[in-house]
């Protein structure tokens, strides 16, 4: 696990290799895995693999810069918020830990990806064809990777991770 951790990167370039259907079950299972807020479970997601949905996405989503395989869109489910109504906070806290489930997921089978919250919400709701509780927070481009994954600099972690206060 640790290995898939500390190996994991971005991956903004896909081949044009599909995702396919079994690969695409280990990914919502890791997705609806995720821990959420008093285990609500305030999620929805929409994965789309169809050529035309995938057009629609790209033309509303600057954040998706190459045309994925797959994209998810992680949705906040208002209507099983902690206490009604739901804070933004928790949904994109909700729904941050199943894409990372969904990241994590993707590069231990070997495909990459990339969250985008860089998306026009109003026509991506429309075309999916999302409730009025579902709220898009991400967009998550899915694939295998165009080349090799290369590390990237990460900052030390003594710069970062006190112990008991800051500066320890």
């Amino acid at each position: 696990m640790l290995r898939v951790l500390t190996s994991r990167r971005v991956v903004r370039s896909f081949s044009d290799r599909p995702v396919d259907d079994e690969t695409l079950e280990h990914l919502a299972d890791a997705m609806v895995a995720a821990p959420s807020a008093s285990n609500k479970q305030a999620w929805g997601f929409v994965m789309v693999r169809r050529t035309r949905t995938l057009r629609m996405v790209h033309a509303f989503s600057p954040g998706i810069i190459e045309r994925p395989p797959l994209v998810v869109a992680a949705c906040f489910d208002r209507s099983r918020a902690v206490g009604g109504g739901g804070a933004w906070d928790e949904g994109m806290l909700c729904v941050a830990m199943a894409v990372e489930n969904l990241l994590l997921a993707a590069h231990a089978l070997g495909l990459g990806g990339c969250p985008s919250a860089s998306f026009r919400k109003a026509p991506v709701r429309r075309f999916l064809g999302l409730p009025e509780h579902l709220e898009p927070l991400l967009l998550v481009s899915i694939g295998h990777p165009a080349r090799p994954l290369e590390a990237a600099p990460r900052r030390d972690r003594n710069e970062v991770i006190s112990h008991e206060c800051w500066g320890n």
